[in-house]
């Protein structure tokens, strides 16, 4: 069977998975399009607070069962319908009149099509690349970064001004549409048995992990899931927590007026560098995973985040917060990246795309944990104790994620002693 494998052709999927995942990881331009819809329908402000938790909890449930979908049919027919509802939940957010439309269009149905396009394209890459997991998930996530990266300035510089936030939403939907859809109809699951040319197999199979290759009931049943999903949920929220209001922090913490002219401008600079700080941890860390392993990696990840936010917490001069900024952005950006191999390195791969897609569920938890969080930040003054608090509060929540990563290492190291 290894002899009739070959890697023609997986190159061309992963470069599909990459536009997909490009194109749909949009999300990153709430910020963008809130702060516009803000400035139509100021009045809006309390509404929408919860939009974006809203969405990040339909997308990951939807995307549990895209990936049930996708791992029994194959990720085409699955991606062509998420770029069916992703493209008609962007374009008709362009026609709301009330939030309850917004929530509809754009939490809903928009949610579900990132949903239905996220998991298959990033998992349909690992199972084309068993033998690089850590490089195609890198790959693949550095492209959900570049793409806010360069459609954010798109957006805000081009379309905005030119049509309007909802003509510019209107258009969105359409880009959006056209390109999954495109990008659909190259994506496909290898055939059962394939593996990558040259590649031997693990004695427990090509396809098991450290606890076998388990379907989703079974998965959810053993102690190592219920740890994952917890270190996940802390993990993501000790770096939401802060980035998420990266440039409003700046603001605060490096300016006695937050609201003058150079701290809003000094804000898009710390986004800019915030986002490729990311880019390039989910770029590195594709690798590193490779050469050292997931939990060592998502070790090494939390400790660099609990570093970044002490330096931040004690910053006040432009050049040490930017340290910290980058330290903070390689860092986050690393979580995602680790995550798709490490379910697959602990339960196996038949089931990944479902099994990361319950797995999921803790970063979609993070949202609700630290949106109210970092509320706290809009009108925190430098100085303030509920300002420092939140500081202390990502320190702490981190430091606990890095506990249990060090618990779940220690605990495999024994079990492979013991096998």
């Amino acid at each position: 069977m290894a002899s009739e494998n070959s890697n023609k052709g997986r190159g061309v999927v992963l470069t599909a998975a990459c536009v997909t995942m490009f194109f749909i990881s949009s999300i990153a331009l709430y910020s963008v399009v809130s702060k516009n819809l803000l400035a139509v329908y100021p009045d809006w402000s309390g509404a929408l607070t919860w939009a974006f938790p809203v969405f990040q909890t339909i997308m990951a449930v939807t995307g549990i069962f895209a990936g049930r979908i996708s791992d029994k049919i194959g990720p085409r027919n699955v991606v062509i319908a998420a770029a069916v509802c992703y493209g008609v939940g962007w374009f008709m957010s362009g026609t709301v009149t009330a939030p309850w439309q917004f929530y509809l269009w754009f939490s809903v149905v928009a949610a579900i099509g990132n949903g239905l396009g996220y998991n298959p394209a990033l998992t349909t890459g690992q199972k084309w690349f068993i033998d690089k997991k850590g490089l195609a998930s890198g790959i693949t996530l550095a492209a959900s970064t570049a793409g806010p990266a360069v459609l954010s300035p798109v957006l805000a510089s081009l379309l905005i001004p030119s049509l309007g936030i909802f003509g510019a939403l209107k258009a969105l939907g359409v880009i959006f549409f056209v390109t999954i859809l495109v990008s659909a109809l190259f994506l496909k699951a290898p055939k059962a048995g394939w593996l990558p040319e040259g590649y031997v197999a693990p004695a427990a199979g090509a396809h098991a992990g450290t606890f076998g290759d388990l379907t989703p009931g079974e998965m959810v049943k053993t102690p190592r899931f219920w740890v994952l999903i917890v270190t996940f949920a802390f993990a993501a929220t000790a770096g939401t927590l802060l980035v998420g209001k990266v440039a409003s922090i700046s603001a605060v913490q490096l300016f006695d007026d937050p609201n003058s002219a150079a701290a809003v401008a000094l804000g898009g600079l710390v986004v800019t560098v915030n986002t490729c700080a990311n880019l390039v941890g989910r770029l590195s860390f594709g690798q590193i995973i490779d050469k050292i392993g997931a939990y060592k990696s998502l070790l090494v990840s939390l400790v660099v985040t609990i570093v970044a936010l002490v330096i931040m917490s004690m910053s006040f001069t432009q050049a040490i917060f930017f340290v910290a900024l980058a330290l903070l952005g390689f860092s986050f950006g690393a979580l995602l990246v680790i995550y798709p191999p490490l379910t697959g390195g602990a339960f196996g791969t038949s089931n990944l795309g479902v099994n990361y897609g319950i797995m999921f569920l803790g970063y979609a938890a993070s949202t609700w944990i630290s949106q109210p969080i970092t509320a706290v930040l809009y009108h925190a003054e430098a100085g303030n104790a509920a300002y420092q608090q939140s500081f202390y509060g990502a320190i702490v929540i981190a430091a606990v994620a890095v506990a249990l990563t060090v618990y779940m290492m220690v605990s495999d190291s024994k079990k492979k002693a013991q096998a």
